[in-house]
């Protein structure tokens, strides 16, 4: 800014003071306060703040040029004068056009009645129908009988390996039989091969039969230790038999005599005895069964009373663990989380006990509102690690403020309060402070700053945009210049774009159009526009990216380059299409290579200087293009008259297109520290050995190298 009177000369003999008076804003201005502000801006270098008649200007550390094309008052009134003149020139302007709309109209009226007439003519005309599609089939059938050719071509290239293997299994087939003295022919291996197949039986059949009497010697054997057992057991038998019958014998005869002694007394006692034997086995079972159905009954109450008790444990159990939840619930909502959480949700007084029914109900409802949320460890382990990185982001904003962050850990769960303006907030009252904070301050910025804010915006910003716009399509046109100018042998027309991109802010079209005028013919209604346009990239750019200073949100927010992208179209059909359609491999690798050419071509005729060196460097050029597109290529760098450097793994750049070129061919070989150098010459129809020395001047006078 200007400070005092400086020393030599100043503004204040170029410019002279014009105050609008009918501006009340201005009444109160002087014309000596604007003298003593010209005074103090010194006129050429030599003082803090100057500027120079050639455009010129310094404030501090800070400056830069600019021109107008003429002289004009400074200020909201001579705008205004500035408008209304062009106003008044755009209307004769206007005039004009609309005599020349008039005029075009008419001769609009007379080619649309020739139109008509060749319209007739042309219907008239017989159609091409049946010729075009002839001329269609005739393509198909060429296009299917070259793919037959190929297919008979890879067919007659696979039969002929398939011979070549034939060939090698008969070598293999031969040296085999040699070695393991087979014969060869066809029939005496049919006989071998019957040989084979009747042993490969025979030891089918022997192999069973060795198997069965395997197992017949062995049933034969346990046989035989079976028969021995037998007849042992069967000795046995016959001993115990003969003891038996004498104790039957001795028995009988006891019991005959005892029969003939006792009676009929006998008899009926030995009844009674076997009546009383079934009764007392007939109790004897039922009290077995009267026992078993007790046991069983004292196992079942047993049971019964042990579920009853470890449901009462569990029971209890549940109790306290639902005592503890809620205990545990209520310290939650004590923090404050779950009102962050569930904004709307209405949680009861965590100072205060809370029933076990409205905190199950509590619990799920908040259950069932965060039901989408993730918890698992993964995204719990994240959300922990981005707590304590947004801590450290939030903490360093407000340290800078002589606000402060604190972050506690009560029962596994990290709260954050915050220190602001003397009161303990959490984050959402930290944001409705925020926000209450920033419509105050907003309340409090006047409109006499935001008009120097629009102005600065308007004059300065959206200056300098028009300028750096304006270049940048000087730019295009000269690389379409020299596209036009340098035609491809193939005959291929290519230009650049520059357009708004894709993803460019709304808006852009209108702007653009106004940053080709002049800024002193916006009205009122394009200056508030521009600016308003302005303002939106920045108050975007700073709510994408708070932590970010003001500088580096300033310069994405005003960084015309992202509003805008390139993009590279052919002529073809009469008409400008995209270059990146359907295309052969060698169109495809011009399309891509033409717009950088003359792009370079473009950057070097800046120089001014016809003989400067126009050097492009190119490693690796051209890897993975067939041959028709690399001498293509190599012919447009001659085309654009630039100097190429280039190293390439098999590329000699020796094609027609190329009218000179100097090749260094390097050697080495593995063990010996060196390299040998081979100079060729190509001087566009062949290519022969060249030495050092000839090399060396081929390179003063500005050839290609490899």
């Amino acid at each position: 800014m200007a400070g005092e009177t400086v020393q030599g000369p100043s503004c204040a003999l170029v410019l002279r003071p014009a105050i609008d008076r009918a501006d009340p804003g201005a009444a109160a201005l002087g014309d000596e306060a604007v003298r003593a502000v010209l005074a103090g801006l010194g006129l050429g270098p030599g003082a803090p703040t100057w500027v120079a008649v050639d455009g010129r200007w310094a404030n501090g550390v800070l400056g830069g040029s600019w021109h107008k094309d003429g002289a004009g008052f400074i200020g909201e009134g001579a705008r205004e004068a500035a408008r209304r003149a062009r106003v008044a020139r755009l209307r004769d302007d206007l005039a004009q056009t609309r005599s020349r709309i008039a005029a075009l109209v008419a001769e609009l009226e007379e080619l649309s009645a020739r139109r008509e007439t060749l319209a007739a003519e042309h219907r008239r005309v017989p159609r091409d129908t049946d010729l075009r599609e002839a001329h269609v089939r005739l393509a198909g059938e060429h296009r299917r009988r070259r793919e037959l050719d190929i297919e008979h071509t890879r067919a007659d290239e696979v039969a002929k390996q398939r011979r070549d293997e034939v060939t090698a299994a008969a070598e293999r087939a031969a040296e085999f039989a040699s070695d393991v003295g087979l014969p060869t022919g066809e029939s005496a291996l049919a006989d071998v091969r019957e040989a084979v197949t009747g042993y490969r039986l025979a030891l089918a059949e022997l192999w069973p039969a060795a198997q069965a009497l395997s197992s017949a010697q062995e049933a034969a054997r346990e046989a035989a230790e079976e028969l021995e057992r037998v007849r042992e057991r069967l000795a046995e038998a016959a001993e115990r038999a003969t003891e038996a019958r004498g104790q039957a014998d001795t028995a009988a005869e006891r019991h005959r005599a005892l029969v003939e002694t006792a009676g009929a007394a006998v008899d009926e006692l030995f009844r009674q005895l076997e009546q009383v034997r079934l009764t007392l086995e007939t109790r004897e079972h039922a009290e077995s069964a009267a026992r078993g159905r007790e046991r069983s009954a004292l196992e079942e109450r047993g049971k019964a009373q042990g579920t009853r008790d470890r449901l009462l444990d569990e029971i209890a159990a549940a109790v306290d663990a639902r005592d503890e939840a809620v205990a545990v619930f209520r310290a939650f909502a004590a923090t404050g989380l779950l009102s962050v959480a569930l904004p709307g949700l209405d949680v009861p007084d965590p100072a205060l006990e809370w029933a076990a029914s409205p905190a199950v109900l509590l619990a799920r409802s908040v259950n069932a509102e965060l039901d989408a949320v993730d918890d698992g460890d993964g995204p719990w382990d994240r959300v922990q690690k981005r707590v304590a990185e947004e801590h450290k982001l939030l903490s360093d904003a407000m340290s800078r403020h002589g606000h402060s962050v604190g972050l506690t850990l009560h029962d596994g769960i990290i709260v954050v309060d915050i220190l602001f303006q003397g009161r303990s907030r959490d984050v959402p009252g930290l944001a409705n402070a925020l926000e209450t904070e920033t419509e105050h301050r907003a309340r409090l910025l006047s409109a006499r700053e935001r008009e120097i804010l629009e102005n600065h915006l308007l004059n300065e910003v959206a200056g300098t945009l028009q300028e750096l716009i304006a270049a940048a399509e000087d730019e295009v046109r000269e690389m379409n210049a020299e596209l036009t100018s340098r035609p491809t042998s193939t005959g291929m027309r290519l230009r650049l774009v520059w357009k708004p991109a894709k993803d460019a802010p709304d808006g852009l079209e209108r702007v653009r159009e106004k940053l080709r005028q002049t800024i002193d013919a916006w009205s009122v209604d394009d200056r508030a526009a521009v600016g308003r346009f302005l303002q939106e990239q920045i108050a975007r750019e700073h709510a994408d990216n708070p932590p970010s200073g003001w500088t580096e949100q300033l310069t994405r927010a005003l960084d015309y380059r992202s509003w805008h992208a390139f993009a590279i179209q052919r002529l073809q059909d009469g008409q400008w299409r995209p270059a990146t359609g359907p295309a052969s491999g060698g169109e495809r690798v011009l399309a891509a290579s033409v717009p950088l050419f003359a792009a370079a071509s473009a950057h070097y005729k800046s120089a001014g200087n016809p003989h400067a060196p126009r050097l492009v460097a190119l490693d690796e050029a051209f890897a993975g293009v067939d041959d028709d597109s690399r001498a293509k290529c190599l012919g447009l760098l001659a085309t654009f008259d630039m100097d190429v450097v280039m190293t390439s793994e098999r590329e000699w750049g020796c094609y027609p297109q190329v009218p000179g070129l100097s090749i260094c061919q390097l050697s080495r070989r593995d063990g010996i520290d060196a390299v040998l150098v081979t100079p060729w010459r190509w001087d566009g129809r062949e290519r022969v050995r060249a030495d050092l020395p000839e090399l060396e001047s081929a390179a003063g006078q500005g050839d290609l190298f490899e």
